[in-house]
């Protein structure tokens, strides 16, 4: 049994390597450092109170020591937010929402001007319950609205990751 899976793993592992799978942080068998350009992504104020708390997560997770660097990237979100009522009762009254974020990422460069390096787009839906209490309701959508915040913001840094690497190497 052991030899089996013993065989199993090494298996695995070999078809991880002939699949093309390369660890992000690592090119050629050597660490390679994609967070001194990450510092130097400067982000634009976003507008509304979803898009102040995305750039202060995403502010934190490129730039988690907060030590200064040369701005090199400007980095333009823009969210749109929608509410999608999913459950219904039979008195057509709506009792589960999805809220749908979607963010439009632009990247360029702060030292060639205008000229755009990078776009992407991420979307995230985060639902929340309906109740009676109308305070019960904006505390819930307000925490899926930290939940889509911190969702976008992993997806953006994941982006920006692989588009930095993909500079560099």
């Amino acid at each position: 049994m052991l030899l089996f899976r013993l065989f199993t793993v090494s298996v695995l592992i070999s078809m991880l390597g002939a699949c093309g799978f390369q660890p992000l942080y690592y090119q050629d068998g050597e660490r390679v450092s994609i967070r001194s350009d990450m510092r130097s992504v400067f982000i634009e104020p976003i507008e509304d109170r979803i898009g102040q708390e995305l750039r202060i997560n995403l502010k934190t997770t490129l730039n988690p020591t907060g030590a200064n660097a040369e701005k090199k990237w400007n980095l333009k979100i823009v969210l749109t937010e929608s509410t999608q009522k999913i459950a219904l009762e039979s008195t057509s009254f709506s009792t589960r929402a999805n809220l749908i974020v979607t963010a439009r990422v632009d990247l360029s460069s702060s030292i060639s001007g205008s000229e755009l390096s990078f776009s992407g787009k991420s979307k995230t839906i985060s639902s929340y319950n309906i109740v009676d209490s109308d305070y019960a309701d904006i505390v819930a959508e307000r925490d899926a609205q930290s939940r889509a915040v911190v969702s976008l913001s992993n997806d953006i840094r994941r982006q920006l990751a692989l588009w930095l690497r993909g500079v560099e190497g």
